[in-house]
């Protein structure tokens, strides 16, 4: 019998909660039927308000070292005494280490000795330069790069030369022929006003290479087209020189230039004329070197009267290689340092909220050390790279965040970023918003009456809803203090503490 009297409670417990979730619906029903009915106990009333919504997402990372400065060795010394620890903060001029003196004397003797090499080597060069710039074969000018007053060894860095000649009275033209051909096939190249016979010179990998004869002014960069003995059409390139031969200046400054593309020039011809060609090339380098050695031997002999290793800067030290008694040879690494003006914050962003994310966007982070500050960052970079765990894919977000003096690599924080917002639009709390049959609805109150309306709804964040029609401004809307789903549970509840009580006072 005992038994047979649980399973009738646990039916009337199934009943009664079924008839609690219809009861919730039917409120909810009559409501929207009965506009008379009074409001609920857990419900508030709040104002249609116009303002700014905002959605935003959240993602956390711990911080990095945006700018790492390596500093090596500029002479091979022995360090005496290490002064510092990877993780010391430092500032510009702080002693890292004492070097031993007996070191720094070699190497000021070493360097005299090359001083004295080089002053040598300086005294019997010739520092007589030129004025002209010959041209040191015989060819066409094809290209003429130098203008009047320009630098010409800026020239030869942008160009490679500052003008190009052709050495063997050849041009080429690589193009993809819709034929096969093979090396040494006659064909014709057809150009401007020009025809000329060309031969297939290579073929390699589907690009053929076809020279011609560059007896007349033919200029580059022109557009050629291939046919065969039949007149059919090979297909199309531009005209080049076979071997350009690129002229270069090691001084001065373009004066005038003395020839046009297209000219013919022999051997020795003047190009052009430059001013500023007192010294040649060989002997200003010369004097560039003396100079940076003079500059050393100056540093060294400071660092004679004060063997300290001092910080190049300001920041985090770290990867320190300095030893106590050991060389730290000339160009090796003697540590880095961390700057502390600017740190990275790299964090996963869903791939939901990813295109609301943008380069040059403002950030909100907050640090887990100090959670009630909140410091402003800016996205600096999105990776195109997911990473799929779980089932959702993330995207790395690096976010730039100032430097502050509390602030120390590795600490945890958390990003906000705004991925979408609205200015002057009407909003409610979120919590006002019921479904009722399906839509959308809120409980609108005017004076002693309340209505259920129909809305349609834009942005939702966790606390507002954009309302875009339904609603005006300054209309009254219960608020519900629970949810639809926190009603339910509580009327469950109430259900299963009355049964359980039934069952005590059956036992």
């Amino acid at each position: 019998m005992k038994k047979k009297k649980k399973r009738w409670k646990i039916g009337w417990l199934v009943l009664v909660l079924l008839l609690a979730a219809v009861g919730a619906g039917l409120y909810l029903r009559t409501q929207k039927k009965d506009t008379q009915n009074r409001l609920p106990e857990n419900m508030k009333i709040e104002e249609v308000t116009r303002g700014t919504i905002r959605i935003t997402t959240e993602g956390n990372g711990s911080i990095e070292a945006a700018d790492e400065h390596p500093v090596q060795a500029e002479y091979t010394l022995k360090i005496d005494t290490v002064k510092a620890e990877n993780g010391d903060v430092v500032q510009e001029g702080d002693v890292l280490a004492t070097v031993d003196e007996d070191s720094v004397k070699e190497q000021i003797s070493l360097l005299e000795s090359n001083l004295s090499e080089l002053n040598s080597a300086i005294s019997m060069s010739d520092r007589s330069g030129s004025s002209s710039l010959t041209s040191p074969i015989s060819g066409r000018v094809k290209r003429i790069f130098a203008k009047e007053d320009d630098v010409l060894t800026d020239v030869v860095a942008e160009h490679g030369g500052v003008m190009e000649l052709s050495a063997d009275e050849k041009l080429k033209l690589e193009f993809t022929p819709s034929s096969s051909l093979k090396p040494g096939d006659s064909v014709t190249v057809s150009f401007l006003d020009y025809e000329e016979d060309g031969t297939v010179l290579s073929e390699q990998d589907g690009v053929c290479t076809v020279t011609i004869p560059d007896d007349s002014d033919y200029p580059v960069d022109t557009e050629a087209t291939v046919t065969d003995a039949d007149g059919n059409e090979l297909g199309t390139g531009y005209l080049k020189s076979n071997h350009p031969y690129l002229v270069d200046s090691a001084y001065g400054i373009a004066d005038e230039i003395n020839v046009e593309a297209g000219d013919w020039v022999d051997s020795g011809s003047t190009l052009l004329t430059r001013r500023y060609y007192t010294y040649n090339g060989d002997y200003l380098e010369l004097l560039e070197n003396r100079d940076e050695l003079m500059q050393k031997l100056q540093e060294l002999r400071e660092l004679e009267k004060k063997p300290e290793i001092c910080a190049k800067g300001s920041g985090i030290v770290s990867e320190l290689m300095l030893q106590d008694g050991v060389v730290a040879a000339e160009d090796t690494q003697m540590y880095k340092l961390i700057s502390t003006d600017r740190f990275w914050l790299k964090t996963a962003i869903d791939e939901l909220d990813i295109p609301g994310v943008r380069e040059g966007q403002t950030a909100k982070v907050v640090f887990d050390a100090f959670d009630d500050e909140e410091y402003e960052g800016k996205v600096e970079k999105i990776s195109a790279l997911g990473e799929n765990v779980g089932g959702v894919t993330k995207y790395t977000v690096t976010i730039s965040v100032p430097g502050i003096e509390k602030l120390r690599t590795a600490m945890s924080a958390t990003a906000t970023i705004v991925i979408d917002e609205k200015d002057d639009v009407l909003l409610i709390p979120v919590d006002a918003v019921q479904t009722v049959d399906g839509e959308r609805c809120v409980t609108v109150i005017r004076g002693e009456e309340q209505e259920v309306v129909p809305v349609t709804l834009g942005l939702v964040n966790n606390t507002q809803a954009e309302v875009t029609e339904g609603l005006s401004e300054g209309d009254q809307v219960a608020v519900l203090g629970k949810s639809d789903l926190e009603i339910m549970m509580d009327m469950m509840k109430q259900s299963r503490a009355q049964f359980a009580g039934g069952d005590g006072q059956n036992d």
